[in-house]
């Protein structure tokens, strides 16, 4: 007889469409690519260079203690949503109004919304790129966040002269935070703002794997059928004898604040460059 889990690493494709929505999705996560597995978009070794690269703006073990972005899956989240549209519905807005971490009966988030012709038209532009299709280039051309990905993740291997995932944490950093290097911190800016929505967010998009982006956090996720007691919407909450971010985290997580917010890169702005400048 076939176990559990053989039989979800090989039912891909038309297999878990066939599923209940909520058992797609359980599916889905359970048969997550390990190191080395090629994902649903990205190839074994983009999503690998994806995983240091998210380990990086969220440590985990061993740089910190707890969880980080690479316990909570957010590689690969990141390659679900790349490939949103090889499932139907698209994987693209989860549904409500209840999961059932609050006493519902069922995970209303797990059913993912069907999108109309105008939201799916904008979504693959988004996702992939104009392409020179006319009915895609109303505002002129766009690149997508798959090719975004391919390119970047490529180009850091490019930088690190070999394989980025390969270089030691240290080495790393130095790529990610090089402000000289505009495509570097383009890239940075696209994936850090997805990495940290796929470690914090609800895990039915693929990420927050095992709850543990709001269990380091203390944050107790949604609350609803369940609500909150009055005393809970009248008093603070109690403060958790442990801080929400250690330092560790948070000063790894300043390292690359520059390209999420969007700021120039030091080939516009050379005086970023120089050691000790800070915005005022």
């Amino acid at each position: 007889m076939i176990d559990r889990r053989t039989f979800l690493k090989v039912a891909g494709g038309l297999g878990l469409l066939a599923l209940a929505p909520p058992a797609r999705v359980r599916a889905l996560l359970a048969a997550a690519p390990a190191p080395g597995q090629a994902g649903r978009f990205l190839t074994a070794h983009e999503l690998d260079t994806l995983r240091a690269v998210a380990g990086r703006f969220i440590p985990g073990p061993p740089d910190d203690p707890d969880p980080g972005a690479v316990e909570a899956g957010a590689a690969e989240a990141i390659d679900l949503y790349l490939a949103a549209f090889t499932f139907d519905p698209p994987l693209i807005h989860a549904g409500g109004p209840f999961s059932n971490r609050a006493g519902a009966s069922h995970d209303d988030f797990a059913d993912f919304v069907p999108l109309d012709a105008l939201a799916e038209l904008s979504w693959r532009i988004r996702l992939e790129g104009s392409q020179g299709k006319p009915e895609r280039e109303f505002a002129g051309p766009m690149t997508g966040l798959q090719e975004v990905y391919r390119a970047g993740l490529a180009h850091l291997d490019e930088r690190a002269g070999g394989t980025f995932a390969g270089l030691p944490g240290p080495a790393q950093d130095l790529i990610l935070s090089d402000q000289t290097d505009s495509a570097v911190q383009d890239f940075v800016g696209t994936a850090l703002s997805d990495v940290v929505d796929a470690t914090y967010g609800p895990p039915e998009y693929g990420g927050n794997r095992n709850l543990v982006g709001w269990t380091v956090n203390h944050w107790p996720g949604d609350t609803q059928p369940r609500g909150f007691t009055p005393d809970q919407v009248s008093n603070p909450d109690p403060q958790p004898a442990t801080p929400a971010l250690t330092a560790k985290a948070a000063q790894a997580a300043l390292k690359f604040l520059p390209a999420l917010a969007g700021e120039s890169a030091a080939r516009t702005a050379p005086w970023r460059a120089r050691p000790g400048y800070e915005r005022g």
